[in-house]
């Protein structure tokens, strides 16, 4: 298989993850193509950084998270494969989702823990990704 465009939601907390990600996808890549990395903040919607993120300071997280997204990109992605470094803001699968349509990606590769009994009922974010997405999505473990 040989993919052009590859979508990889991570979560910054888990770092060594991201190195799995990239090695699937860059088996899935074409020679010319390109792994976007997308992180999800979450925070916002729930309102927890509401009181005390504001203008400058939310500005300040925002910039600490792009920079760490694209030390990842740098870090883990060979030059000739680095797309983009995105943060969005809301629900984790919905962003990935939306996130994947609006790029046209052919695939996303993204993480998933192993599943509690909790996850079976809720769902994961990987999970309601794998239904919703418009294209392939490939989950490391």
């Amino acid at each position: 298989m040989s993919l052009k465009h590859v979508l990889m939601p991570v979560d910054l907390a888990y770092p060594e993850v991201v190195r799995k990600e990239v090695e699937m996808a860059l088996k899935l890549l074409a020679e010319d193509g390109v792994i976007d990395i997308l992180y999800v903040d979450e925070a916002r919607i729930h309102h927890s950084m509401v009181p005390t993120a504001r203008g400058a300071a939310f500005s300040e997280k925002h910039q600490a998270v792009l920079n760490t997204v694209q030390s990842m990109l740098e870090q883990f992605v060979p030059a000739a494969h680095r797309g983009k470094s995105l943060i969005r803001t809301g629900v984790v699968f919905d962003e990935v989702v939306t996130q994947a349509k609006q790029t046209d990606v052919d695939a996303i590769v993204m993480a998933s823990a192993k599943p509690k009994f909790r996850s079976y009922l809720l769902g994961s974010n990987a999970a309601k990704v794998v239904r919703h997405a418009h294209c392939s999505v490939f989950v490391v473990r």
